[in-house]
């Protein structure tokens, strides 16, 4: 098994469970958003070919999900505080076909800031040609959410998990994480419990949404509101080290 790590870099980011003029965002991307930005990495290097777009678009997410080792096993880790705020997101739309200059839209839209994202895609049975495709994929990803969300790779590789007990630090399924959330509250320790229903892959024609825990806790400093990563999470039995930190990764039969 290999994991692919990317540390993305924002200024803001807004992900949201349905695409709509107004809309709140989820706190971390969702698994359909990141398979989405892996997969237009993949059509950038591969071109269409004169193909239609939401065919290669499918086939670039298909490509994805074959080798990913569960569709959930794509998960994130906050590396600094995110704070959601809302605000009116005006756009010209002069470059739409037939559109006048002057004519614009405005949203009402809520937006996640926070400084970077430790992203991790968890696959079986890579080649080295495609591990090299796939980083490269990675490396072209700019964008994650609705197309103001803009994202700045800054470090990318592959690490391989290893079997050994740490506390969790990457969302999971909670239908999956919930047995060992009650395990360390009867063993007498404490958790913090932050679940978010999100997409599992891009939509097409149909949507499978699920509930993942999210290993963070809401703070308040006066009137701010933030969400950081917290030490109250239960342990797991497999991790992945990065520039000598041990962190926590939920698998599939783990």
């Amino acid at each position: 098994m290999d994991v692919l790590l990317v540390r993305l870099r924002f200024p803001l980011y807004s992900v949201a469970r349905r695409s709509f003029q107004v809309r709140t965002s989820l706190l971390l991307p969702s698994p359909s958003a990141l398979k989405g930005a892996l997969a237009r990495g993949l059509v950038l290097l591969r071109g269409t070919n004169g193909e239609n777009l939401d065919y290669v678009a499918r086939k670039a997410v298909g490509d994805i999900e074959e080798k990913l080792v569960d569709v959930r096993a794509v998960e994130v880790a906050p590396l600094a505080p995110m704070v959601k705020t809302a605000f009116l997101l005006k756009r010209l739309r002069n470059l739409e076909k037939g559109s006048k200059a002057e004519k614009d839209d405005a949203m009402r839209r809520e937006y996640v800031f926070t400084h970077e994202l430790l992203v991790a895609y968890a696959f079986k049975g890579l080649s080295e040609e495609e591990k090299k495709l796939f980083l490269k994929a990675a490396m072209m990803i700019d964008t994650i959410g609705d197309t103001e969300s803009l994202a700045t790779v800054v470090w990318a590789g592959f690490a391989k998990p290893v079997a050994k007990r740490a506390p969790l630090a990457f969302y999971a399924p909670y239908s999956e994480i919930s047995k060992l959330l009650t395990q360390k509250v009867r063993n007498g320790g404490t958790v913090r419990i932050h679940t978010e229903t999100m997409l599992v892959s891009p939509d097409y024609g149909g949507r499978r949404e699920e509930a993942f825990y999210l290993p963070v806790e809401e703070r308040r400093r006066r009137r701010v509101v933030y969400y950081e990563r917290t030490a109250k999470v239960p342990d797991v039995e497999s991790t992945i080290e990065l520039n000598g930190e041990v962190l926590g990764i939920w698998l599939p039969g783990s």
